[in-house]
């Protein structure tokens, strides 16, 4: 792999409790630039810390040390493109669930600013459009199961199911990327994301939020589409539907 030159200075805090580091090279500074210009703060800061406790686990966890750590880093900086702002909206598609955008974008973003395999580009890829989905993401190459830990470990911390962070760790890492207004931004985020396009949200967790907090008659309409698209009435109703053929 061709490794794009560092920086002079580091743009990233020290994290010496956790042990590791943000690579400071010039792809890395490049991809929070681009999701800096594309997302919120909040989002941002979630993805750097993403990062920081996906390297954790690297550290950490043997299968996982020999893990390409730019790779990684780059998955976790760019996999919430799909919750770009304000006129960056324009980038996203009308009928693509928020991962495959950020997983699009991500993945041209690389192509453009790397040197990368359409390997590496893969996996950067699937670990983006699969990292809501630890039950699949955990079984494929290390990048993608790294990135779906990180993201997940932001949301619990020292409860993470797959342990090894610690509270001073998770202190750190929490000091030097704050959270912002990241709980309060999370959920309008989501229902947004069931306003804009709802049938990218039927069969997957991004629904929970919009059947949850949806209110009153725009909540009621969401919530009998979903009822009418899910997993159980496509599946069986497709049965029904083509029995009369058998």
């Amino acid at each position: 792999m061709s490794t794009p030159a560092a920086t002079p200075a580091a743009p990233f805090p020290a994290l010496p409790v956790c042990g590791v580091a943000i690579p400071a090279t010039g792809l890395i500074t490049a991809a929070v630039a681009y999701a800096r210009a594309h997302t919120s703060p909040s989002t941002v800061n979630h993805c750097l810390r993403s990062a920081a406790f996906a390297l954790v686990f690297a550290r950490k966890l043997p299968p996982y040390a020999g893990a390409d750590a730019e790779a990684v880093v780059l998955a976790c900086l760019l996999h919430d493109l799909g919750w770009a702002v304000g006129e960056s909206r324009a980038l996203l598609s009308a009928d693509k669930r928020f991962e495959v955008d950020g997983a699009n974008l991500a993945r041209a973003f690389a192509r453009e600013h790397s040197e990368y395999s359409e390997a590496q580009l893969q996996e950067v890829w699937d670990a983006i459009a699969l990292h809501t989905t630890p039950s699949i993401a955990l079984h494929k190459q290390p990048v993608v199961a790294l990135t779906a830990l990180g993201i997940l470990a932001d949301f619990t911390g020292p409860y993470h199911p797959a342990g090894a962070i610690s509270v001073a760790e998770f202190q750190e890492v929490v000091g030097a990327f704050p959270r912002l207004a990241f709980r309060d931004e999370l959920p309008r985020t989501l229902c947004g994301l069931c306003r804009d396009k709802p049938g990218t949200t039927f069969d997957n967790f991004v629904g929970e939020f919009g059947a949850a907090l949806l209110e009153g008659e725009e909540g009621d309409a969401y919530r009998e589409q979903r009822e009418k698209n899910s997993a159980r009435n496509l599946l069986l109703g497709g049965l029904d539907a083509v029995k009369q053929y058998e």
